[in-house]
């Protein structure tokens, strides 16, 4: 069985804020029913990420986001759409123990996005078709991010990533600006509004 191409791109961050603002472009571009795969050390800032998508996808005013280590799930609404932050690293039984703790659920929320934080664990149950979001350190504050497609869909938010902070200009002027990114004119997936 052929593993399914992965597209997409890289960039550097160098700093805490340029991270959670990458999370935030995510967050714009993200669609109802997306999986967000997010791989990296202890530390390597994918909590960061998931608190700018927050951002992005539920608005400014959104409750501060804290790793869900202990927890397993994070919760986050605006009344229209759901984020679920899903830390799966103490998960030892895979997928059936995954599905047993009820969290395969979120994954069926058609007004939701999912988050799941060391998605290896629970490889079995990760959707083919997800934005994987690789985090490497690279120095204390500076950051190496793969953002890849792994099918049509998230194609789409890739693109609609890489033409609003396909490098770390672009990342920096965003974050400086403060202005909403622009998607038009691309062929992002259709809402299900």
């Amino acid at each position: 069985m052929s593993q399914p191409l992965k597209a997409g791109y890289m960039l550097q961050t160098a700093s805490v804020e340029e991270t959670e603002t990458l999370g935030e472009v995510a967050g714009l571009a993200a669609q109802p029913g997306l999986v967000f795969a997010l791989r990296g050390e202890l530390g390597a800032g994918k909590t960061v990420f998931v608190r700018g998508l927050a951002r992005g996808l539920l608005g400014k005013d959104q409750a501060a986001v804290t790793s869900p280590t202990y927890v397993l799930l994070h919760v986050y609404k605006n009344g229209l759409l759901a984020l679920y932050h899903i830390d799966a690293y103490r998960m030892k039984g895979g997928g059936d123990e995954f599905a047993a703790s009820g969290l395969a659920e979120c994954l069926a929320d058609p007004r939701g996005v999912v988050c799941i934080e060391w998605p290896e664990r629970v490889e079995s149950i990760v959707p083919a078709d997800r934005v994987e979001i690789e985090l490497e350190h690279r120095e204390p504050t500076q950051r190496r991010i793969h953002v890849l497609a792994t099918g049509p869909r998230s194609a789409a938010v890739v693109e609609a990533m890489l033409k609003v902070a396909g490098s770390e200009l672009q990342l920096r002027e965003r974050l400086h600006m403060g202005n909403p990114p622009d998607f038009s004119g691309l062929s992002a997936p259709p809402s299900l509004s």
